[in-house]
């Protein structure tokens, strides 16, 4: 029987790179989920292996292995509502906060990864949310996402040309890192 229990405050993009441990763009290369067993419990844990393509914020730890809740083993599933489910191959600037220690490892759950997806017909690389939108500005992190098990994606105001490339995606978080730790760093 299935439990929904997931909430999530949507991020102001300055507090998504603020929380963040570390912020890097990758290539999924393999997911792996586990079966554990703790006398008569049981619950699946999913291991992604990443290839980091740039490290944008932080130190990252080589390799880069997210650990979360979930997955699938065999014919027994557990769902996390809220967490990304990721494919080999998936391109995206992941927020990554606390893994191996949280049940997601990115900022805000899904608030946390943005899909790098290619025009078709022009091979335009631009940004997308973790629900499938579009990403026409570093401020749509705000928005509320959608469950992409429970609907469609988030209708978009822009079309796919009007949204962010991932070089201006990635420069506007450098921005937003230096202003932070500008902020942060003591005044003589």
């Amino acid at each position: 029987m299935p439990v929904h229990a997931t909430t999530v405050v949507p991020p102001q993009f300055e507090e998504l790179v603020a929380k963040s441990d570390y912020i890097v763009r990758v290539v999924v290369k393999s997911v792996n989920a586990q079966m554990h067993t703790d006398g008569p419990h049981r619950h699946i844990t999913t291991s992604v292996e990443l290839d980091v393509r740039e490290v944008i914020s932080g130190t990252p730890p080589q390799p880069l292995v997210l650990k979360m809740l979930g997955g699938k083993v065999g014919t027994e599933e557990m769902t996390v509502d809220g967490t990304p489910k990721f494919q080999v191959g998936d391109e995206d600037i992941l927020f990554v906060h606390g893994n191996g220690v949280q049940f997601c490892p990115l900022v805000a759950l899904l608030h946390g990864r943005y899909p790098i997806k290619s025009d078709a017909s022009t091979g335009r690389q631009f940004m997308t949310r973790g629900d499938g939108s579009l990403l026409a500005d570093e401020q749509d992190v705000a928005r509320p996402m959608m469950l992409a098990e429970k609907s469609s994606p988030t209708p978009s105001p822009v079309p796919a040309k009007s949204a962010l490339n991932p070089a201006d995606f990635v420069i506007r978080i450098k921005a937003a890192v230096a202003k932070h730790n500008a902020s942060i760093q003591p005044q003589p």
